[in-house]
């Protein structure tokens, strides 16, 4: 018997594509295996998927020790916003103007 899956739509920013070409090709895998995750709605607890504070407007995804995914789930979709550094994650802490 074939289980059906749920997969998430997916929309990347503007914004997510920038970062996204300025990595290295194995910083790139890391995303991918992310991203595929979070789209097949199967996070692992090493992602440590959790909402950006103070508003929990966006959500992090860890990528890896420096790295993060910040994304927002909305309407069966994972609108994918952009890969930051850790340091970073502050300026995601409110919802910002539309990215797509």
């Amino acid at each position: 018997m074939v289980r059906k899956r749920s997969f998430l739509g997916a929309e990347w920013s503007r914004r997510w594509d920038k970062s996204y070409r300025k990595l290295t090709h194995e910083q790139q895998k890391g995303v991918d295996k992310v991203v595929m995750a979070l789209i097949k709605q199967q996070p692992t607890p090493a992602m440590r998927v959790k909402p950006v504070e103070p508003e929990k407007y966006y959500n992090e995804a860890r990528i890896n020790d420096g790295d993060r995914i910040i994304h927002r789930i909305e309407a069966g979709k994972v609108w994918f916003v952009d890969i930051v550094v850790h340091d970073d994650i502050g300026r995601y802490g409110k919802a910002l103007g539309s990215f797509f």
